[in-house]
């Protein structure tokens, strides 16, 4: 079996959010670079789960709705 077969697939709910953090982002024009400082994570995770290539465990939720100054069930509640 290749790397790639062994990969672990990633759920559609977590490509949604990935979008719908990058969407916040952009809507309150900032930079990778700043919600990933405030939430005390490295950009290129952050640019990862934004894309959709990286599967968010929840305590990251909560860091990143943190770095937006809003709630994990804010954060959560997008078009699903």
């Amino acid at each position: 079996m290749s790397k790639r077969e062994r990969k672990k697939e990633i759920p559609a709910f977590s490509i949604e959010l990935g979008q719908h953090i990058r969407a916040l982002r952009i809507k309150n024009d900032l930079s990778i670079e700043e919600i990933a400082f405030k939430a005390g994570i490295d950009a290129q995770n952050l640019r990862k789960y934004e894309l959709g290539k990286q599967e968010m465990k929840v305590s990251m939720m909560k860091r990143i709705a943190d770095a937006f100054g809003i709630t994990t069930p804010e954060l959560l509640a997008f078009d699903k």
